[in-house]
């Protein structure tokens, strides 16, 4: 075949695959988005059926037209994947044992015809998805800057989530405001948890999903996800993106970026399967059918991991059902550590040098930042333990016996610095308690984590600095390290910019909401900064203009003080000479 016959067919049939993409997007939105009558649906379901031979047909034109087929089949295994079990399944059919029927047997569905639609549509979606993905390599090969990509992606990711929501089928009455499915949006994708309206009653199945994938996108970050599974599907990074990503995700070894975002994915998605497990054997004699145990377990468990706070539980895990099944909430705890731990952290402790048999001092030798975010965090939770059993013993712990009253007390220390869970009612917790959680909402998880906050490791240098300044040391160490002075410079810079992003938020919410207390409006605050969640009871009842501003606070603190200064102002060139240096008294 000519090259420009081979030219005009590819140009003809990517003008195709796009119309018929367009069209399949179209039939999924109008059928789960929209209120349609079963006798609209029917021809959806052709059109995805249609849709589904269309994009066959489309990878087969295509391998055909390649001039390397082994080139095309590596670049392109989820497609034949896909097509391979497509064509399985119609084998299988044929002799009676359709791997689609025996599911929907187990399931005990009666309409197994709907379940072949529900799968083509997901393959629709996959290969959506799977297209989307691999034009993602040149978004990082663009000019944007690191930081302003990095926000850019989480305000596209927002925008979609709140549009998805205000679709009829997305909430039960049938609509929504644009400032809550913002709110609700935000809240989700900047792991907050933070809720204007009831998450179990006010959205449907689908807006639940869609807030669900929301916030495993937000917990891992839009462009990590999306620049793993381009990885996964090109099968490699240029020098160029292997250089943004190293901004991105703070990994000093350029070589070792496939490595990490293949672990930080890998980890993330195997820690969820491996939560939600525990939550479904919890939780399933409670339900009367499987699929909603199931759901429950994953929903909760990506939430958890994520920090996210989301819970589809009317009262949160107040909630009778799971408040006293110590089961559900240690689980519950355990995935917001390890969540907010961050992922360099969870990774040093599967690096090869740390698993060798080697002498005991080699083993337990961890990276200064490990040992420094292991601390911190032990110091963190056990001081919130032991505060809040105490403080709340005559008010929000009233009527527990010592084992519940601990239980919840390290319940409320974990979630109150990122995740936004609650087995107590903070409405009436005591002012000491509020104004102590400020504390743990403001310093938040570890660098690398599914958390908010100044983070763990900037707090402890800020401590180590003040600590140096006073016993006036040249420098700062940790141990036998010592900190680079930038670090602890970007420290004090992010505390600073921290605190005085969160005091603004507060003083313009003492304007829209005059009528709430102080203590309220701070926590609402701080709690928004610090995408942790909680609440005394006040976000349903914020105006608009506060909900507004508890967005911004959200969205600035997911993507960091610092990123979002950093993808405002353009950065400058460092000179390469120094100024002339003056001293002028501070006393």
């Amino acid at each position: 075949m000519k090259d420009t016959t081979r030219k005009k067919i590819n140009r003809i049939s990517k003008v195709v695959i796009l119309i018929t993409a367009v069209l399949g997007l179209a039939s999924i939105v109008l059928e789960y988005g929209f209120n349609i009558s079963r006798t609209e649906i029917h021809p959806l379901h052709i059109l995805s059926i249609c849709v589904v031979a269309v994009f066959i047909i489309y990878e087969f034109l295509q391998f055909y037209l390649s001039l390397d087929k082994k080139e095309y089949i590596r670049t392109h295994k989820i497609e034949i994947a896909i097509i391979f079990i497509i064509f399985l399944e119609g084998i299988l059919s044929i002799f009676a044992l359709s791997l689609i029927r025996q599911l929907g047997n187990f399931l005990h569905l009666k309409d197994l015809a709907y379940l072949y639609i529900v799968f083509a549509q997901v393959f629709i979606i996959i290969e959506l998805i799977v297209r989307g993905l691999r034009y993602n390599k040149n978004v990082l090969q663009s000019r944007i800057h690191p930081s302003r990509l990095f926000v850019l992606s989480f305000v596209l990711t927002i925008l979609t989530g709140a549009l998805l929501l205000m679709l009829p089928n997305a909430t039960v009455h049938g609509g929504i405001k644009f400032v809550d499915a913002l709110f609700t949006s935000t809240s989700a994708v900047c792991v907050t948890g933070l809720v204007c309206v009831d998450t179990a009653t006010y959205f449907t199945r689908f807006g639940q999903v869609v807030i669900m994938v929301l916030f495993q996108i937000g917990g891992l970050g839009l462009m990590t996800f999306t620049t793993f599974f381009a990885l996964f599907l090109s099968g490699g990074l240029g020098i160029k993106e292997r250089i943004l990503l190293h901004e991105l995700l703070d990994e000093d070894n350029i070589g070792a970026i496939t490595r990490v975002l293949a672990y930080l994915t890998f980890i993330t998605f195997g820690i969820e399967l491996i939560g939600a497990a525990v939550l479904f054997s919890s939780i399933q004699s409670y339900y009367p059918s499987i699929q909603e145990a199931i759901f429950n377990s994953i929903f909760h468990s990506i939430s958890a991991f994520c920090n996210a706070g989301f819970s589809i539980f009317t009262l949160n895990l107040m909630d009778p059902l799971v408040r006293t099944n110590y089961v559900f909430t240690t689980t519950i705890s355990l995935l917001i550590i390890l969540g907010g731990l961050g992922f360099p952290t969870i990774m040093s402790f599967f690096q090869s040098s740390n698993l060798r048999l080697r002498k005991a001092a080699d083993r337990t030798h961890f990276p200064l930042q490990t040992k420094m975010v292991i601390i911190t965090t032990l110091f963190l939770i056990i001081s919130g333990t032991v505060f809040t059993y105490f403080a709340e013993a005559d008010t929000s712990l009233k009527g527990l016996d010592f084992m519940a009253r601990l239980h919840a007390a390290y319940f409320q220390s974990v979630t109150a610095r990122t995740a936004g869970f609650n087995t107590i009612d903070f409405s009436i917790a005591t002012v000491p308690t509020s104004m102590f959680y400020l504390f743990l909402m403001f310093v938040g998880a570890s660098p690398g984590g599914t958390g908010g906050g100044l983070k763990t490791t900037t707090f402890a240098i800020i401590v180590f600095g003040i600590w140096s300044i006073i016993r006036d040391e040249r420098s700062v160490s940790v141990g036998k390290r010592t900190i680079p002075s930038e670090i602890v410079m970007r420290a004090f810079l992010k505390a600073i910019l921290t605190l005085a992003l969160i005091i603004f938020g507060i003083f313009l919410l003492t304007f829209t909401e005059g009528t709430k207390s102080l203590v309220d409006l701070s926590f609402e605050a701080f709690s928004a900064f610090g995408t942790v969640g909680l609440s005394r009871g006040i976000t349903s009842a914020l105006s608009d203009p506060g909900k507004v501003i508890i967005i911004l606070l959200m969205f600035i603190g997911r993507v960091g003080p610092l990123a979002f200064v950093y993808s405002i102002i353009k950065p400058k060139d460092i000179p390469e000479f120094d100024l002339p240096s003056e001293n002028i008294s501070i006393l």
